[in-house]
């Protein structure tokens, strides 16, 4: 299957890269980067299956390039930034905007009839915005206005799926470049590995949920932690899908 990704160079993304070019699932991966970046070397890792596309502007999604992305057939959103790092607009326009242009761009791009898009949300998102927290309303607004689409004609080939990952601990061979994150690293995450290790999310495990997600057949899911008739994904639910409980 021929699989998009954006977000390859932080935490979740990388591990999704690295799952990707693994997995025999994937037989083309177009990684969408506002810059050119070198892929990881490995024995398993199979790069001739990828293509780096720098892409700057990801309102818009012009016809050559939705012309080298069509026959895709699903996509992971691993892009995304903390809310500490970015003004409010800036926020708003990366976690809901870029994602839900996204969305509406690549609807038609499979030969299917259907196309699978998984959002990277988190725990704490709420779609009523209740909450106080910026991050829990724009997650959230972001993941209502993505299950929504498909109920649009003229997005109805569109099968969407929000994943909460909880507290996301990165493998030692990719540390968050952000000081800001390094420190909330170092002191939070022993925490939750020793006290609630429920609400951790390994980028191992959770990659292979959310590729299997955007190859599986778009339809929906069912157990503890699954939310909105099928289609949110809380940590409960990627960590029993990754066989974690």
């Amino acid at each position: 299957m021929h699989l998009i990704l954006t977000g390859a160079t932080g935490t979740v993304g990388n591990a999704v890269l690295h799952h990707c070019l693994a997995s025999p699932k994937v037989t083309r991966l177009s990684i969408l980067s506002r810059k050119d970046f070198a892929l990881p070397q490995g024995d398993k890792l199979d790069t001739s299956k990828a293509e780096v596309i720098v892409h700057t502007n990801y309102t818009e999604y012009p016809p050559p390039l939705l012309e080298k992305l069509k026959g895709s057939d699903g996509c992971v959103w691993a892009q995304g930034i903390s809310q500490t790092l970015v003004s409010k607009d800036e926020y708003v326009q990366i976690t809901h905007d870029y994602p839900l242009a996204a969305a509406k761009a690549f609807a038609s791009l499979s030969d299917s009839g259907k196309f699978n898009f998984v959002y990277v949300s988190g725990e704490g998102a709420d779609p009523t915005e209740k909450t106080f927290t910026l991050f829990g309303k724009v997650k959230g607004r972001a993941e209502k206005a993505l299950l929504s689409l498909p109920s649009q004609q003229i997005y109805g080939s569109l099968r969407p799926f929000n994943v909460r990952p909880a507290h996301v601990i990165p493998p030692e061979h990719h540390r968050p470049r952000s000081l800001a994150i390094k420190l909330m690293d170092v002191t939070l995450t022993p925490v939750f590995k020793t006290f609630v290790p429920s609400l951790t999310s390994l980028t191992g495990p959770l990659a292979t949920v959310l590729v299997d997600l955007a190859t599986g057949d778009g339809q929906p899911l069912s157990g503890d932690g699954i939310e909105a008739e099928g289609r949110t994904l809380r940590n409960t639910a990627v960590r029993r899908l990754a066989g974690l409980v």
